[in-house]
């Protein structure tokens, strides 16, 4: 077991970095041909470079669907940290989000998705809000502050790096 709190902040920082980079990602992928052509709203033309993507509504849906499920997982969080306790919480969340992220690498079409992005939200929501409390709750109250801190500033250099 390891006790030494900035180990265990170490990797919430790293997971902070990966859902910065999650939460981002479709800014960094909707623009390539591959996903146009993949996710096309009507026919497929015959030049990859003419894909024109889903439609706009549809892209919208898609994209909103992480905070959807963000929006959902942070209003369960407490739910299931007081059923389940915060770092159970927080490996529930683990299990979610390979569920999710599992949905999402298999998509076959924009309904597969938008669930997969639903799902990797609710475990972006649930541990949004359960890591720091976590990492405050095991920190001295001389670092807790740093601690914390440094795992929101790592989410934000996760989404600047992947937008």
């Amino acid at each position: 077991m390891i006790g030494n709190i900035y180990a265990i902040a170490a990797v919430a920082i790293i997971g902070g970095g990966l859902f910065g980079f999650d939460i981002s990602s479709m800014s960094a992928i909707i623009s390539i041909p591959q996903y146009k052509c993949y996710f096309q709203s009507g026919p497929i033309p015959d030049n990859p470079a003419d894909c024109t993507g889903p439609s706009a509504d549809v892209q919208g849906g898609i994209t909103a669907a992480m905070p959807g499920g963000s929006w959902l997982g942070a209003l369960c969080s407490g739910y299931i940290s007081d059923l389940f306790g915060r770092k159970k919480a927080i490996m529930i969340g683990a299990v979610i989000w390979w569920i999710g992220s599992t949905i999402i690498c298999a998509a076959q079409n924009v309904p597969m998705l938008v669930v997969g992005r639903i799902i990797n939200g609710f475990c972006v929501g649930i541990c949004s809000a359960q890591v720091p409390v976590y990492i405050s709750e095991l920190a001295p109250p001389s670092k807790r502050g740093r601690l914390v801190g440094a795992q929101q500033w790592a989410i934000t250099w996760g989404i600047m790096i992947m937008f």
